[in-house]
């Protein structure tokens, strides 16, 4: 099959698209052989915007086929399929619906998609992390395991995340069914008190010597303006990007605001691994309009004061300048976090020495270091600061004592 390019594509009329949103975002292109077969393999891998939306697209698409002779049985059979998934759907709101006690909620979705090994996590906000019925944290399935995790959120906010099989999950509008059953079940056991995951204070959290990380979204503004209600959805999956690769690298979530996100790691490695994962992930994603979504991510280390409310301290203000110091995409940890972290460099990384820096509201000069590894961006600027940086190789000062 041929590549549409945006100029092929454009040229083509409404009618060689199987469906057009209500935003005029034109999909499934029809308009010969090659793409025809293409959209009817693709068909289900696309969200629309309703049942009436997805029927008339269904039926466009099957005309096209008809005129270029081809006899879509496999499509024809995962429609059935999909009827026939989406039967236990509905038996699966039936028998949530019910009630019970606590902590039937995972057995009835083990029974009723036939994963025996389903897992719901409860997010703790006082721990950061999800923690299972007993009030346990667990960590997520690492990267590249055979478990998929799906999440769900009320009011921007970590809800629960469901470890399931990937193929229970594949079909979108069962997926949106079951996620809709769950939220209401989950929202009624908290209205009345009965996830005793939430009850973890915030003693669980790494107390002494720890690593936070902080990071935003650069042109954050600009992307809500592009974007309008639309970037709810993009902030939702940068936050998912981000609490998988914390949780993979045995981090903890402590807070985010808009577009800020805020963890803690009790090694500084793992909170360097977890921020080039974050990186990389957001590199590889393919986000809406084509838009080039980057955050700037700041790493420090030290003894923030570990109160009810979370971390307070100088540490905490430190992780915060050296992440307004860095510049979407860029990953900058401090001189303490460099010293934390020892030799070697976790694996597949290293570190550049920017120098040291004055960052605002700091007593002293910070030294920076910037992360470099394959897939994450290199070429950047200096530091978003408003001094020289002092002592940076290659520097006046090369009998200087260079920052570890």
């Amino acid at each position: 099959m041929a590549k549409l390019d945006a100029g092929k594509r454009d040229k083509l009329p409404a009618s060689a698209f199987a469906y057009i949103d209500s935003r005029g975002k034109r999909r499934l292109p029809i308009h010969d052989e090659s793409h025809v077969r293409n959209a009817l393999a693709r068909f289900n891998q696309v969200r629309f915007e309703d049942d009436a939306a997805r029927e008339r697209a269904r039926k466009r698409l099957l005309t096209a086929a008809k005129r270029y002779g081809i006899v879509p049985i496999g499509f024809i059979t995962g429609q059935i399929e999909s009827e026939r998934t989406h039967a236990v759907a509905g038996r699966l709101v039936i028998e949530l619906g019910r009630g019970g006690a606590p902590g039937e909620l995972e057995q009835r979705l083990r029974s009723v998609l036939r994963d025996p090994t389903l897992a719901v996590l409860h997010w703790s906000k006082s721990s950061g992390a999800y923690l299972d019925a007993n009030g346990r944290p667990v960590a997520l399935p690492a990267e590249g395991d055979a478990r998929a995790v799906t999440y769900l959120e009320r009011e921007g906010r970590p809800l629960t995340a469901l470890v399931h099989d990937p193929k229970v999950l594949e079909d979108p509008r069962l997926a949106e069914t079951v996620l809709a059953a769950v939220r209401f079940v989950i929202e009624k056991d908290r209205g009345y008190g009965r996830v005793d995951a939430t009850a973890t204070s915030a003693a669980a959290l790494p107390a002494g010597f720890v690593t936070l990380l902080m990071s935003d979204i650069e042109g954050s503004t600009a992307l809500l303006r592009r974007l309008g209600d639309r970037y709810r959805d993009l902030l939702n999956d940068v936050r998912d990007i981000q609490r998988a690769a914390v949780s993979r690298a045995r981090g903890r979530e402590i807070d985010f605001r808009a577009d800020e996100f805020f963890a803690v790691f009790e090694r500084a490695a793992d909170g360097v691994k977890a921020a080039a994962k974050m990186q990389r992930a957001l590199r590889e994603r393919d986000w809406p309009e084509g838009l080039d979504v980057r955050i700037r991510i700041g790493i420090h280390s030290g003894r923030p004061t570990l109160t009810d409310a979370g971390y307070i301290g100088l540490a905490v203000h430190t992780a915060a300048r050296v992440c307004a110091a860095a510049h979407g995409g860029q990953i900058l940890i401090s001189g303490a976090t460099r010293e934390a972290v020892g030799r070697p460099a976790p694996e597949g990384l290293r570190f550049r020495e920017l120098g040291r820096h004055r960052l605002q509201g700091l007593p002293d000069r910070e030294a920076l270091h910037q992360v470099m590894g394959k897939g994450l961006r290199a070429s950047f600027p200096p530091p978003r600061t408003k001094s020289r940086p002092r002592n940076r190789p290659g520097s006046a000062k090369r009998g200087a004592a260079r920052p570890r």
